[in-house]
């Protein structure tokens, strides 16, 4: 009986089950090797007698004091082993966890509440250190009730461990009555019956059993486990049904503490029990009885359940601008969005003079779209009219998302009079990005009807900076405060609902003459795509146009306008980009758990060691523009290798632009910024064409 959660066998690790019986053998196999030879096995990591033999005085707590829980009756070393044996032809339910056992049955097979007490007070003490996930008492007074029962003195113990979701298991007796014994009958305690077996889940005509009281069944009869001198036996009795319950309450918490994040309360251990099968033999004393034999694999998954999963909402949609030009259109969305932001940017190139796309009028369900032309052309005024355009368009709701493939993306706006001439506007990122996401932004507003767009600076994974930027003869006259979208994402390759995207970077390259960002074999059809340029090397007004957008690339440059004068040449600039194939509505979710880059550390040895980049399908190290590398230590060109895939040419070597000391091996990707694909640490001399390097 074990719980497989995406091919982990959940077997109770890192949680502890305590035996309150007659004793354990010490050394028997079924509990682990004894590596310190102290003459207990290793699993069991406390042990304690609270019966003296023969009791002698009953208010003297001091005398039940011995540290040594020997059985000399082997019901304790049964029952342990059926909860958390790790033998495997008898394996218990739980054959990782750990084994505490605290006698309070004295060698003559007698027990008292005070001993049970003081043992449960001990686990009070101790639960928190031990990480106790269960206590079984297999143990009952021999008395049958039909309604909840709190009496004696363990009844504050049993509650006050309830509380702490530290869970204790008692059998529910072997009377065979309609009803369960105590104190299984307790409700801070869960009581546990027979069947015979799983498969015909009859009642054991001994177990006690009550359709409101007994929580769970188990298969209780003709049990062979451990016995207290290395071998085993078999015994019957609903003190073997219990235990199995007590194990399934280790590997549960050991699931919950994973997948939750806590440990389950005793209400909700009492919950996922219950999604156990029915039982099958008859029962006399109702016709309607609902009583759950354990099941691992159900509970296991009645606690996956419980995960919670961000729900899946509409937070954009895209879709094509056609017929774009000076006069305004509206478009309306498939979807009444809350706090919408519109991105639909760089304009195609059917006409050269220098546009804007201006974004106007946004509702719930539309918006307003225009071409701008700059107010002036070589000093003169401009008509402002324009040939049809196009360009993709892409709305999202603000705030926080996590795509379907688990990639974050950011959506904000700022309203700032800032320009590029008078003071940046800094924008803080709200998620914790691991590297200098892809930034989009766009104008929402026409405040100032005068020509401006939007430039953007030293972007991190902390921020950026953003200004207005007007026309270039107008550049030092200021602009009306504006509404300003912008988007971050994470650079990389993704999937969206099923639909690819790319978000990259070209690095350093763009100018005015058209420049191709290749997107490989990604796309089937040509996406939507969306950029900006992403740094500030050039001062004057300048924009992006594409052209022959296709499934494998696009051609853009940079375009400055000619309000001031007809020179047009630009610097080279970095540009960010987003490709998706989508057209519709899209989905994500409120969740903002930070995406973790893969660093994979590889130290050299003494002996020859080649370093793998990769392997011999891919060139690179992950997904294009993942802050994913190989990091290299201890390399020594005297006699270790660098293997990359392709050829020398694909490849360049640089000072990592982490630590100048070391040295970062780049992929050269067409289009696009180079990819770190490894550092070597502390080195300054590598070179691609020696024989450091073995390409394959």
């Amino acid at each position: 009986m074990v719980f497989n959660n995406q091919g982990q066998l959940m077997d109770g690790s890192g949680q502890s089950i305590v035996i309150l019986d007659t004793g354990i053998d010490l050394d028997h196999p079924f509990f682990g090797p004894d590596l310190d030879g102290d003459g207990v096995s290793d699993r069991i990591v406390y042990h304690y007698d609270f019966a003296a033999t023969p009791l002698t005085n009953y208010n003297d707590p001091t005398s039940n004091d011995d540290n040594d829980a020997s059985d000399s009756n082997g019901h304790g070393s049964h029952v342990a082993s059926i909860a958390a044996s790790s033998d495997s032809n008898y394996p218990g339910i739980a054959p990782g966890a750990d084994i505490i056992v605290l006698k309070v049955f004295d060698n003559n097979n007698s027990g008292n509440f005070l001993d049970i007490e003081q043992a449960l007070q001990w686990v009070v003490a101790n639960q928190q250190q031990y990480n106790i996930a269960s206590v079984n008492m297999s143990l009952s007074t021999g008395g049958n009730y039909v309604n909840p029962t709190n009496f004696g003195i363990i009844h504050d113990e049993l509650q006050q461990l309830a509380q702490e979701d530290v869970i204790v298991v008692s059998a529910a007796g072997n009377t065979g009555q309609y009803g369960v014994s105590y104190p299984a009958a307790n409700p801070y305690s869960l009581a546990v019956s027979s069947v015979d077996d799983y498969n015909n889940r009859n009642i054991s005509s001994f177990s006690q059993h009550h359709e409101t009281l007994t929580d769970v069944f188990a298969d209780g009869r003709s049990i062979r486990a451990a016995n207290q001198n290395g071998g085993t036996t078999v015994k019957s009795g609903t003190s073997m049904a219990a235990p199995a319950v007590s194990g399934a309450i280790a590997v549960a918490q050991q699931l919950a503490e994973q997948e939750l994040g806590r440990r389950l309360t005793f209400d909700e251990i009492k919950t996922v029990l219950a999604q156990g099968d029915d039982i099958v033999g008859p029962v006399q004393y109702t016709d309607d009885y609902d009583g759950k034999v354990l099941n691992i694999n159900k509970l296991g998954n009645a606690i996956l359940d419980m995960v919670e999963t961000p729900s899946e909402i509409i937070i954009a949609q895209a879709g094509d601008i056609s017929n774009l030009d000076h006069n305004s259109q509206t478009i309306v969305f498939d979807h009444e969005f809350t706090n919408p932001v519109i991105f639909a940017q760089p304009l195609s190139y059917n006409g050269s003079d220098a546009s804007t796309i201006r974004i106007t009028d946004i509702q719930g369900d539309r918006f307003s779209v225009k071409l701008q032309e700059t107010n002036l052309r070589n000093q003169e005024t401009n008509e402002g009219n324009h040939l049809k355009e196009t360009s993709g368009f892409l709305v999202l709701e603000k705030g926080i998302w996590e795509l379907s493939d688990g990639t974050i993306i950011e959506v904000g706006t700022t309203t700032t009079d800032a320009t590029t001439k008078s003071g940046w506007e800094s924008i803080t990122f709200n998620h914790d990005f691991d590297d200098a996401p892809i930034i989009l932004t766009q104008v929402q507003t026409d405040n100032d009807a005068t020509f401006v767009q939007t430039r953007q600076k030293n972007i991190t994974e902390n921020g950026f900076e953003l200004a207005l930027e007007e026309e270039e003869a107008y550049l030092n006259t200021g602009h009306g405060a504006e509404t300003i979208a912008w988007l971050a994402i994470s650079p990389g390759q993704g999937d969206w609902d099923g639909n690819a995207f790319m978000a990259g970077n070209t690095g350093d390259q763009v100018t005015h003459n058209w420049h191709t960002v290749d997107f490989g074999n990604l796309f089937n059809n040509a996406p939507k795509f969306f950029g900006n340029i992403a740094s500030y090397d050039g001062p004057d007004s300048a924009g992006l146009r594409a052209k022959n957008l296709s499934s494998g690339s696009v051609e853009i440059k940079i375009d400055e306008d000619t309000s001031k004068d007809s020179e047009v040449d630009h610097t080279t600039e970095e540009i960010g980009f987003l490709a998706i194939e989508a057209t519709g509505t899209l989905e994500g979710s409120e969740n903002t758990d930070a995406l973790t880059g893969l660093v994979v550390n590889q130290a050299g040895t003494v002996n020859n060691d080649t370093f793998i980049v990769g392997d011999a399908q891919k060139s690179f190290y992950d997904s294009y523009g993942q802050q994913d590398y190989l990091e290299i230590s201890g390399f020594s060109s005297s006699q270790d290798l660098i293997q990359l895939y392709g050829a020398v040419g694909d490849y360049s070597v640089g000072v990592s632009p982490y630590d100048s000391n070391d040295q970062g091996i780049f992929l050269e990707v067409a289009g696009m910024k180079d990819e770190l694909v490894a550092i070597v640490k502390n080195s300054n001399n590598l070179d691609l064409n020696s024989n450091d390097f073995v390409f394959v």
